[in-house]
Order: structure tokens, then sequence, then C-alpha cells
């Protein structure tokens, strides 16, 4: 070895510590009562849509939406990483702890205001028990509010005067994006209806609200309330299945929009079961040649399950972070 390569050895290893210490340390975070990642992502990376890579990334966070005081997150220039809980075996390092960080406070029930229709979709079986409006009380094509009309429905002895039923348009019909299996149909809400009385197997009701035309072969279904608030719960087994389709016909679907699954009651799923919603990932053209494997699925968003049906769902997208597409999957969280 010259001179010139020892001089220059020496000069990489006296840097070596030097570029060592260079690294910035993180910024640790502890974790209040009321932070969520999506909050955390924006105030710490100014990116609110970060908080997929936060929770993928981080094995110590099963699930993104129930985050406890106290969990630390060391914040680095562009990237946030949950800290794994250390458990120390002295009574002086459990005391110094105690002291220091609280326990996890119990977690009150989360809530989700849900604004806005379920109705933009009836699968079969809700078909074949919906309602039809057979007649008026004249000539006219076409009703409007105030109008009484007279309403074919299963089991009109079980009505009550007063009751309201959502008066709907059949489109076209929804397929299974995998199987093509025909699930039900898309729908548009043309009015709604209240019952006066029934003399079966018919029942009389006056129109009270008109959104458009309506005329006789309108269905009907039960009406849901304008706003509805659910109550998250833990799904009670893993469920895995697929969006059939959108509210309003919508092809790309996004925050706050309505999805519908192929899950319903009868798979176990449950109104306030969380969704995560998923799409395989595929590999990039630059990918090494000859290692075909499959790649995580990348993560959409997060919806909560607002009614279910015996087969079928709806559900409320809560974040996106892409457009979101009927054929994408849906998953409950393990945890």
């Amino acid at each position: 070895m010259t001179i010139f390569q020892k001089a220059l050895l020496l000069c990489c290893l006296l840097l070596l510590p030097l570029s060592a210490a260079a690294q910035p340390e993180p910024h640790i975070y502890t974790i209040k009562k009321g932070d969520t990642l999506w909050g955390i992502s924006q105030r710490f990376i100014k990116d609110p849509y970060y908080w997929p890579n936060l929770w993928s990334h981080n094995p110590f966070v099963t699930n993104p939406h129930l985050i406890y005081p106290g969990q630390k997150v060391a914040i680095y220039d562009g990237r946030i990483v949950f800290l794994p809980e250390v458990i120390e075996t002295t009574e002086t390092v459990k005391t110094e702890m105690a002291e220091e960080q609280p326990l996890p406070e119990p977690q009150p029930e989360l809530t989700v205001k849900a604004l806005g229709s379920t109705e933009g979709f009836v699968s079969l079986g809700q078909l074949e028990g919906a309602g039809t409006l057979i007649d008026a009380t004249d000539n006219r094509l076409l009703m409007s509010e105030g109008d009484q009309v007279f309403i074919e429905i299963e089991a009109p002895e079980g009505l009550q005067s007063g009751d309201l039923y959502t008066l709907i348009q059949i489109g076209d019909t929804i397929e299974h994006p995998v199987t093509g299996k025909a699930l039900g149909h898309q729908t548009s809400v043309v009015g709604q209806v209240r019952i006066v009385e029934t003399t079966p197997p018919v029942a009389s009701a006056v129109i009270v609200r008109s959104d458009k035309e309506i005329v006789r072969g309108a269905r009907l279904i039960p009406s849901k309330l304008p706003q509805q608030v659910v109550t998250l719960k833990k799904a009670e087994q893993p469920l895995s299945g697929y969006i059939i389709g959108g509210e309003d016909e919508k092809l790309a679907l996004s925050q706050l929009d309505t999805i519908y699954v192929d899950l319903g009651y009868q798979d176990g799923l449950q109104e306030g079961n969380m969704l995560y919603i998923t799409r395989p990932r595929k590999q990039t053209e630059a990918a090494l040649k000859g290692h075909n494997l499959a790649l995580p699925d990348a993560l959409l968003g997060a919806a909560v399950v607002l009614s279910t049906h015996a087969d079928t769902a709806a559900a409320l997208i809560l974040k996106s972070t892409q457009a979101i597409y009927a054929g994408d999957r849906v998953i409950t969280p393990a945890e």
C-alpha cells in the first residue's frame, strides 16, 4: 500500500464517526388523547395523506384509528416511526416510567355522523320485498308532492300509519366485479311517501317529497334517516370482500362517498364495523426480473359500515388517498 493510499484510508476512518454524528437525532413525541394518524401526519410531515404509510410501516399499530395516549413516535426528516413499548425488569425503572407516562386511558365509544343517503343501491333480495306504486286518484301520468297514491307491498298489514318509504327508480344491474354474478341494481331516489292506511293487499299513501318525476311502477323501500350516528365496533371475525359500486353511479369514489360491498349480515358484517380499502400492488417495469413475488396490497382508505342487508352493505368512506373504484378490496381490521 502506497503512502497516498494509507493517507486516504486514514482520512476515511476519521470521517466515519463524523458522518454518524451528523445524522440528526429524531424528535420523540408522545401520543396524547385525541391524536390520530391523520393529524400526526399533517402536523409533523405536513401531509395528512402520509397516514397509510405511517400505518403500514409500523407493525406496532394494528388499527390506524385506535392509537393510545402514551405511545411514542420518533419523528425524522420526512418520516415517522412508532416506537415499540419497552418493558423493564427493575422496580426503579418501572416506577420512573409510571411517573413520566400515565397508563393509557380507557377509550370512549367512537361514533361517526353520516350524512346523505345509502339508498343508491338495492340488492336482489331487497327488490323482491320492495313495494310498487301501482296507481293514483286520477289519470295523470306524473305525480308530485301532496298526491295520494296506492301501494302494493308485501305484508301490508305490517305497515303503520306514518311510516316513511323512499320512492326509487331502478337503474342498471350491478354485477360482481370478479364473478360477474348479478347482485342488485343501481337506484335513483325520486321521492318519499308517508303511509296513511292499509287495506290489504294495498296501502294508501301520500307523496311528501318529490325529487324527480314520479310515475307508476316506482318502487318503495324503507326510508333511512338523513343523518345517522354510527358507533364504531370491532368486527367479530376477519372478513374480505369487494366494492361492487358507489352512489350516484360514480365511477371514481373518494372521501365521504357511499360505497356498496358484497358482504352482509349473513357474513357477520355489522353496522359500525371498519373496512380498510386496498388494491393489489403491481410490480414496476423496473422490478428485478425473475422475482415475480406478490407485493403487499396498497392501502387506499378506510370506511365505516352504515347499513347491512343479507349479502350486501353500504359504507361511508372516511378517508381516501386516491380514487377508489368498484373491484377494489375491503377487509375488516385484525384488531
